[in-house]
């Protein structure tokens, strides 16, 4: 949620099917390839999936353009952008912002914000999920999140990963990625929308990681996501792939 305004992400304006829930991208908008860098392709049964770092604002006039068709605008950028391609096709996006001291969660929630960091947390704030609702959502979400995961934790130290999200879909966060909520609900000042604001311990993730990373829940042992995010063994290459991209140690 943050400061976008109603309808730009999952937080605020989805389908009812909580898999679906995301703001659906234009097939017909363009998007430019040159603007994005390949992370990683994941090959599947069902078809080819392909995470890229987003270079440059790459997307966001693909965003925007969508966004003022239903009336909305997006105001502040992500420090990090994701993009999942689907068979070739834009179907997702994530947003990361790394704390130097105001995240997008402070203008409603600077209480609890204040709080996490006198605490000692580490923060990393999620935000501009949009996504093709045809997309095979479960794949395409944990993908994302484990990329975005690993650049946090991995390079910008965060511990405790954030989101601002709309009450309805509080149930879904808690049961599919066990996140925690802190505070009551607000008024999201940036969007006049209702929101809460939860978090996840990224020890908490790196131990159901461990257990349940790539199993593409065989069994039906889960019902949240981390069986759709990849092993727990490929996370060096992940890393790499990462390091080249952004410029960084994989020791920084």
């Amino acid at each position: 949620m943050s400061d976008e305004a109603p309808g730009l992400s999952i937080e605020l304006d989805s389908p009812a099917s909580p898999l679906q829930a995301f703001q659906p991208i234009s097939r017909q908008i363009a998007f430019l390839r040159s603007d994005s860098v390949h992370l990683h392709f994941r090959d599947t049964e069902m078809g080819r999936l392909e995470i890229r770092a987003l270079m440059d604002d790459a997307g966001l006039d693909l965003m925007e353009r969508r966004y003022a068709s239903r009336g909305y605008k997006l105001t502040r950028p992500a420090d990090v952008t994701l993009g999942a391609y689907w068979e070739g096709r834009l179907v997702s996006t994530l947003g990361m912002r790394r704390d130097a001291g105001v995240l997008g969660a402070d203008q409603s929630f600077t209480d609890e914000l204040g709080r996490m960091r006198r605490q000692g947390w580490q923060l990393c704030e999620f935000t501009r999920l949009a996504a093709e609702p045809d997309s095979p959502s479960k794949l395409v979400l944990a993908s994302l999140f484990h990329f975005a995961y690993l650049h946090a934790f991995h390079h910008w130290k965060a511990n405790h990963l954030l989101i601002e999200v709309n009450p309805r879909h509080k149930a879904f966060y808690q049961r599919m990625l066990e996140f925690k909520t802190h505070g009551d609900e607000r008024l999201h000042r940036g969007v006049g929308a209702p929101a809460v604001l939860m978090s996840l311990s990224v020890q908490d993730g790196i131990q159901q990681l461990k257990r349940l990373g790539g199993t593409m829940n065989e069994g039906g042992r889960s019902r949240t996501l981390f069986p759709y995010f990849f092993k727990k063994s490929e996370e060096p290459e992940l890393l790499r792939r990462l390091a080249d991209v952004y410029g960084y140690g994989l020791n920084d």
